[in-house]
């Protein structure tokens, strides 16, 4: 008779609830860990498409946290009168509230809401070379943030001429699209920012789209520079050329105040830019010797 060694089927509660809640302890960790490093951009992706015109400010924070910047800009918005016959329709200005969060290195997050706290637009601006995101424009077109070129869409007549300006040490270009009812009666402005990556300066341009005379050099444009901000505004009353072509990413000027980090990442990216420059310049002299 071959010996059977003795096996105790009685199942140990306190170990099961232990072993369990050791796992479910260590997937928060590991989610919280992936979350706040390597994940952090499908975070960031994820949360900005639950975003749409119209949402409460609560519910942008709930969804990224406290904003950074916010300040107050007056917009223009058409006004009519309903009780007066042929009074037409006026441009009176809308005091709105607009804050910017800074998605780690990667991105900006701009929204603008009304009086009421109500987003009535929102921008998202890349500021990495790593972070990409497909951002679907319309309902026939899909770009992504720093690779995209501005030619990748169909050139904007429906919703006015690009708009541009280029001074001393600030620059921006923006176009809108307008579909109509397929695209839920919302305008996408897409463009370049000079808080994003990468931004080329329409240098080639006039200093602003009113001052162009010659038009030409804006299909060269659009062919080269990338788009790396889009700003979606819902269906509203709203004059959007009052506030673009700056309007398309966050406001420069506030950003660029933070300071600039230290240590080996910093260090490296500026060892990055000045290769990059260096580059630039050499490729220059080879083709003005030639």
């Amino acid at each position: 008779m071959h010996w059977i060694p003795t096996v105790d089927t009685k199942l140990n509660v306190w170990t099961i609830a232990a072993v369990f809640v050791a796992c479910v302890a260590l997937y928060n960790t590991l989610r919280g860990w992936w979350r706040s490093t390597l994940g952090k951009r499908a975070l960031f992706i994820r949360n900005y498409r639950k975003l749409a015109p119209h949402v409460r400010h609560e519910y942008v924070k709930e969804l990224f946290g406290e904003p950074a910047w916010q300040y107050k800009q007056s917009v223009e918005q058409f006004v009519g009168d309903p009780e007066s016959e042929g009074a037409g329709i006026t441009i009176a200005e809308q005091e709105m509230t607009v804050r910017t969060w800074p998605l780690g290195r990667m991105a900006y997050l701009t929204t603008w809401c009304t009086e009421d706290d109500e987003v009535a637009m929102y921008s998202l601006t890349t500021r990495s070379r790593i972070f990409k995101p497909a951002v679907r424009v319309g309902t026939e077109h899909v770009v992504r943030l720093g690779k995209s070129h501005l030619s990748s869409l169909p050139h904007p007549e429906a919703a006015g001429l690009p708009l541009w300006s280029v001074g001393a040490q600030r620059y921006s270009y923006s176009e809108s699209h307008y579909f109509g009812s397929p695209g839920g009666y919302r305008t996408w402005v897409v463009g370049v920012s000079d808080a994003g990556h990468p931004a080329i300066a329409p240098i080639d341009l006039a200093a602003n789209s009113e001052e162009c005379e010659d038009p030409s050099p804006l299909a060269g444009y659009r062919a080269v520079a990338r788009i790396n901000s889009v700003l979606i505004a819902g269906g509203s009353a709203l004059r959007l050329e009052s506030i673009l072509p700056s309007a398309v990413g966050p406001e420069i000027g506030r950003v660029m105040l933070v300071e600039s980090e230290y240590g080996l990442r910093a260090r490296l990216a500026r060892l990055r830019r000045k290769a990059r420059s260096a580059a630039a310049r050499l490729r220059k002299l080879k083709s003005t010797a030639e």
